[in-house]
This record gives C-alpha cells, structure tokens and sequence, in this order.
C-alpha cells in the first residue's frame, strides 16, 4: 500500500457551518417541498352518514328536539341559577331574597307546563330544572340568608310591587330599580 498523502481541503467558516447542521436552509426547505411532492397523500375523510339510533326504534318520528318555548325556559333557569349564585357570592341580600321568590312565584305559576309534561324532552327540563331547585335546598335560603335581610324590607315586597324583567332579571319595586338596604 502507498502511503499517499492526503490533503485537508481548505473550507470557509460557511460551508464548516453548513456541513456542521447538515445543509443550508434552503435544502431543508427544498427536501421539504420534495417529500410533499412525493409522499403518498392521505385520504380525503369519509362524510358521516346519519346512522339511527337504537333509543329511536320504538319511536322514529321523535327527534328529541327542544321547541323554542323549551330552550327559553332552559335559558331562564340557567340564568336564575347564575345570578343567585353571584348575588350570593357578592352578598346582595335583597337580590337574592327577590331571585329565590321569583323562582317560587314561577314554579307554581308560568313554569307549571314544563314541570307537569310529559314530552320527550321531559327529562332534560326536569334534570336542569331541579338541578336549580336542589341548589336553593343546599344554600339553605331561609336559615342562611333571610335573617340578613331586614323583616321590614321583606314586609314592603310582600305587599306587592315588586317586577322581574325576565330578559335579564332585573327587579322594580313601585316603577323604581331595585336597591339594596337601606331602603
């Protein structure tokens, strides 16, 4: 074997550098473009066909949806729960003694139709409405929060007066917002 001797070839600072990570940027774009061009494409999804529903045999017209008047009242009793749950955090006594007397008021009154039907979406009407129901027995209204408000504000609402905006349960009492005490 010769002993030939080799030379170093003289490299820059750049092409060391390029050498070093492998490549310029611009072949890892191009390598990039490259495997995109060439890699077998994924197939394009199936669209999902309505598949029926075992729980619908017995009953194929029934689509379980809610009517309008439904999903309103679904709406009002979310956000009856929302806001006595904030006028209690934010200790608003007299709110909270209006939005729990409301519920009483609406339950035994314009909410009686959802409570005694017998639709299919009973089930879900029944599980939300007594989702709030359950809340207001847990918060214990009469022992925890009725002793803040004053027995004399209590007496004033009692004898009427009093509105709820439903839209967005905001209260009057003779035409004027409702304030917190004192009166």
């Amino acid at each position: 074997m010769d002993d030939q001797e080799y030379t170093i070839p003289e490299l820059n600072e750049e092409e060391i550098v390029n050498t070093a990570n492998g490549g310029s940027f611009m072949s890892f774009l191009l390598g990039g473009l490259f495997a995109n061009l060439f890699m077998p494409r994924k197939q394009k999804p199936i669209p999902m066909h309505y598949i029926p529903d075992s729980r619908l045999k017995e009953n194929p017209s029934s689509d379980h949806s809610l009517s309008e008047d439904e999903k309103d009242f679904l709406s009002l009793v979310w956000s009856f729960e929302k806001e006595i749950k904030k006028a209690e955090k934010e200790g608003k006594w007299v709110r909270l003694y209006c939005l729990l007397q409301a519920v009483r008021h609406l339950n035994e009154n314009q909410w009686k139709k959802y409570i005694d039907d017998s639709s299919d979406t009973q089930e879900i009407l029944d599980k939300n409405f007594l989702a709030l129901l359950n809340y207001i027995l847990e918060i214990k209204p009469e022992t925890n929060y009725w002793p803040k408000v004053s027995q004399r504000v209590k007496d004033d609402l009692e004898k009427g007066g009093l509105n709820i905006e439903l839209e967005d349960l905001s209260f009057t009492f003779h035409g004027k917002p409702l304030t917190e005490e004192p009166w």
